[in-house]
């Protein structure tokens, strides 16, 4: 008996300090010990509806063009968010000799190759777009050597702050205890009843279409980040300035094209009745002071519909993706042919 106590107390601690450790926690599921909670999407992890259970889908098929022939090699920097991920997105996909990615977060120290074509991709989901470009770009720092610094490693504290937080420690106990087959079916029991005799759904997420879709909160929310929130004409000015000034900036470090895509809120392609759509993305491409190339595909996603989003989650579907790709690639190819 004793033993046993001892035992579970050392298993508990085990369990407390994989939830308090955002690395060690990677790992093991990198290891394939336990589910990361995704593997069948962001909103059915959330809501766990029965409905959008939706087995995470691998895009292997997608070959891009031909590359264009150019004198230079050609590099591209990309400061993106989750849908540009590495997860997702790679230089295989890209006609171009190679591939840095950053995440908006951190820091890209960068020395560039005068003897490349260099092109930074400025890529945000529609909702986080107006926070990114209420200033400049900051993410790119002039260095005498090209590397990543994590913007938690720039701060001890706040990466002691980030072990200890309770939503993200939640966040990890709950993908090492509950992800498993067993307790997704309980969840999904209780969020199945909770929908049908109430007419609940998990407020992290939001029911369009009459039920027939879901989408994150934030897509739908009453702040910023929402497809619907009011968007003033002078704060679009504000974004496309800060948007040519982050060119200029990117023109100094040397970098010879700056390429801007803003991809859609899932709920601006299938729902975008839902309420008074603001119009961020084509306010901001056909604004007339915009001075960098963009990549357009919200009008393409309205007609692909469905197909253009996971049914489970907010990302993009294979196809979604290959077209988004195609956009980049071919105007990639044309930013570098020879004149």
């Amino acid at each position: 008996m004793k033993v046993s106590k001892y035992l579970f107390l050392i298993l508990a601690c085990i369990i407390w300090i994989i939830g308090l450790s955002p690395s060690l926690y990677s790992k093991i599921v990198s290891l394939g010990f336990i589910e990361d909670g995704y593997q069948y999407g962001d909103l059915y992890r959330l809501s766990n509806l029965s409905a959008f259970r939706d087995p995470r889908e691998q895009c292997t098929d997608y070959v891009p063009p031909t590359k264009a022939s150019a004198g230079k090699k050609v590099h591209l920097y990309t400061i993106g968010d989750s849908f540009t991920e590495k997860q997702r997105i790679g230089k295989q996909d890209f006609v171009v000799d190679s591939y840095t990615y950053v995440k908006w977060d951190n820091f890209l120290h960068i020395k560039l190759d005068t003897t490349e074509t260099n092109i930074l991709l400025l890529e945000s989901v529609e909702r986080h777009f107006r926070q990114k470009m209420a200033t400049p770009i900051r993410t790119l720092i002039a260095d005498t050597a090209t590397f990543e610094a994590k913007y938690e490693e720039a701060r001890v504290m706040q990466k002691l702050d980030n072990a200890f937080k309770a939503s993200l420690t939640h966040d990890r106990l709950d993908g090492l205890l509950f992800q498993n087959e067993i307790f997704l079916t309980l969840k999904q029991w209780k969020a199945d009843f909770n929908r049908a005799v109430f007419g609940r759904v998990n407020n992290s997420v939001t029911a369009v279409n009459g039920g027939r879709d879901l989408v994150y909160y934030m897509d739908t929310d009453t702040t910023i980040t929402s497809s619907f929130y009011e968007l003033s004409q002078s704060e679009v000015d504000t974004i496309v300035t800060n948007v040519n000034k982050s060119a200029d900036f990117a023109d100094s470090l040397g970098f010879n094209q700056v390429i801007l895509s803003i991809i859609p809120n899932k709920v601006s392609v299938l729902d975008p009745e839902y309420q008074h759509y603001n119009g961020l993305i084509e306010r901001v491409y056909h604004h007339p002071r915009l001075q960098v190339p963009h990549i357009d595909v919200l009008a393409d996603y309205r007609k692909m519909g469905r197909a253009a989003y996971l049914r489970g989650d907010s990302h993009w579907t294979c196809d979604g993706r290959a077209l988004w790709l195609n956009r980049v690639n071919t105007l990639i190819n044309m930013l570098v042919a020879p004149d």
